[in-house]
């Protein structure tokens, strides 16, 4: 951005006449006593054909033209207004043409801050000063040397803020909308400003949060420093939400400054339901969130298009993000808009966003609206359901069924720095513990966690369900009941305990009598088929076992399997 244009000072330029001239005009006086100008008391007059003293008349000598006043002396460096009209006679007594001049303003004090210490006229090539018509209801520019200006009727150069009527505007308001309309520097400097100006201002309204306008926790104060934008024709540009300028994309609220940060337009920022027009608006809403811009500092102010960044949101955007100073991740569409409640593909990586706009990033469990794989109805983090929490290993595995037999799928995000959704085997840490995870890596829901058995091994929400290092090997509940299936990891206690409790597992009287064996376990699997329910036996790897006849784990307990089906338990003595 460039500051307005400074127009080029131009010193008080005044026509003086050669020596010649003067012994001229000395001359003629001399040879006419009676007739033209005379020298009379140390001042030139001019005597009409009949005698008489001219007053308040123009008379010209060579090429210049002189002022009588009303004694009939001739003017010397004063403003003469004459038939409606204002001139400027230099020191010599000669009306200056095609000239600017600064002339002392008597009514200045020092005190009002709205007087100048000089008026600047221009006169152009009649001796006329540039002036407003005295009837005229609208602002009237006059060129000047390629420049545009603007004069009161009286011929004085105004400055500062000029309203659409074409009259100064002062006070701490003149830059409001219904006042000033077009800027034209300070008292040295009134060519109307086109293009960038840095304005200081007084906002006396600063607290207010009105849609249109940056809000005021980035203006927190009365006395402010805004950048304007003034068209070709010198008006201000007002009320704009996505101008284009040298390519950039900028904001203007109604009375023209330039916003900054975070701006609304359709919708009230408010913490509470409020209608407004046709759109009812609560924070943390999507519908609601997407009505936010980004416009970059106060100092620059273009409007993030298609992009991403990283700040803390607007307090009416996130309440309580903003009162802990807390930041995240943004991306705006191609309008400017934020991304909401979605997953969005951004330069061939999908990401997601939550109701607030803010990328998500970790192991997060998503629902999808009714039909759609990208349009999220809700967005879950490790804690944010008390009774589906999936912060700890165990957790997860209790908490998995639940949230998938609610329509939701498990998506890993990396970590705060990334965001983009992983596919495939991913290590995934949780609660300091790093899980072995297996995503879609294609398909509609791609990147969702894998559910089932995938290569003879079997995953819950992505996570793999193996047994632990001391266990050695455990087992893999599946139970199918009403379409849904539910699966879940068992020690050989907890298999043992379940399958007598159910009636699959029976001691074999026969097996102990004479043996090595102290306990002995037949396994009904088929009975247990029967009711939904199927076990696996697993290692520690996840890899499902296949006709172990003698599969100790780590309290000396031993699987007996035909193919993959568990057929009895024993310990050897």
């Amino acid at each position: 951005k460039e500051s307005a244009l400074i127009m080029r000072k131009q010193t008080k330029l005044v026509a003086v006449l050669s020596t010649a001239a003067l012994l001229a005009l000395g001359a003629s006086m001399s040879s006419f006593a009676a007739t033209g100008w005379q020298e009379e008391n140390g001042s030139w007059v001019y005597y009409n054909k009949s005698g008489d003293l001219e007053t308040e008349k123009w008379e010209k000598s060579g090429d210049n033209w002189f002022y009588l006043n009303e004694d009939g002396e001739m003017a010397t460096d004063v403003v003469v207004e004459y038939s409606d009209n204002y001139y400027y006679v230099d020191e010599n007594g000669a009306m200056v043409t095609n000239k600017w001049v600064s002339v002392e303003n008597d009514d200045y004090d020092g005190d009002d801050e709205d007087e100048p210490v000089n008026h600047w006229y221009y006169f152009g090539s009649n001796g006329k000063a540039f002036k407003s018509s005295s009837n005229s209801n609208s602002a009237s520019f006059k060129n000047v040397n390629g420049k545009k200006y603007i004069f009161d009727d009286e011929g004085k150069m105004l400055y500062g803020w000029i309203g659409e009527d074409g009259d100064k505007k002062t006070g701490d308001d003149a830059w409001e909308a219904g006042n000033g309309l077009y800027y034209c520097g300070d008292e040295n400097d009134g060519a109307q400003t086109n293009g960038w100006a840095y304005l200081d201002i007084v906002d006396n309204n600063y607290e207010d949060d009105d849609a249109w306008h940056s809000s005021s926790n980035v203006f927190d104060d009365e006395n402010q420093t805004r950048w304007f934008y003034f068209k070709d024709n010198g008006k201000k540009m007002v009320k704009e939400t996505g101008k284009t300028i040298n390519g950039k994309k900028y904001s203007f609220d109604e009375h023209g400054r330039m916003n900054a940060e975070w701006v609304i337009y359709d919708a009230t920022p408010t913490t509470s339901e409020v209608a407004t027009d046709s759109i009812t608006a609560t924070q943390g809403s999507a519908d609601y969130t997407r009505n936010w811009r980004y416009y970059g500092t106060p100092e620059d102010g273009a409007r993030v298009t298609k992009g991403w960044f990283k700040v803390v949101p607007d307090e009416n955007l996130h309440e309580g993000d903003y009162n802990d100073d807390e930041d995240a991740w943004y991306y705006s569409d191609k309008d400017g808009k934020l991304v909401a409640s979605e997953i969005k593909t951004v330069n061939g990586k999908k990401y997601a966003f939550d109701s607030y706009g803010r990328m998500k990033d970790g192991l997060k469990f998503i629902r999808f609206e009714n039909g759609s794989t990208t349009k999220i109805a809700d967005i879950l983090s490790d804690d944010d359901d008390e009774n589906a929490k999936f912060d700890t290993e165990d957790n997860f595995k209790d908490s998995a069924n639940i949230l998938l037999g609610r329509d939701y799928y498990c998506y890993y995000f990396g970590n705060d720095t990334d965001g983009a959704m992983k596919t495939n085997k991913q290590t995934v840490g949780i609660d300091g513990d790093n899980f072995n995870f297996l995503f879609n890596k294609s398909g509609s829901y791609k990147g969702a966690g894998k559910t089932g058995v995938d290569d003879s091994k079997y995953y819950l929400a992505g996570m793999l369900l193996k047994a632990d290092k001391d266990d050695k090997y455990s087992v893999i509940r599946i139970e199918t009941k009403d379409g849904d299936t539910d699966y879940s990891v068992l020690t050989t206690d907890d298999f043992i305990k379940e399958a007598k409790d159910n009636g699959y597992a029976k001691p074999d009287e026969e097996k102990l009598k004479g043996s090595k064996y102290t306990e002995y376990y037949s396994i009904d699997y088929k009975k247990a088929e029967t009711e939904g329910i199927v076990y696996k036996l697993v290692n520690t790897s996840g890899s499902v076992q296949k006709s172990k006849s003698k599969a100790k784990d780590g309290n000396d307990r031993c699987y007996v399997q035909s193919n993959e089906n568990i057929t009895a338990v024993y310990v050897e003595d």
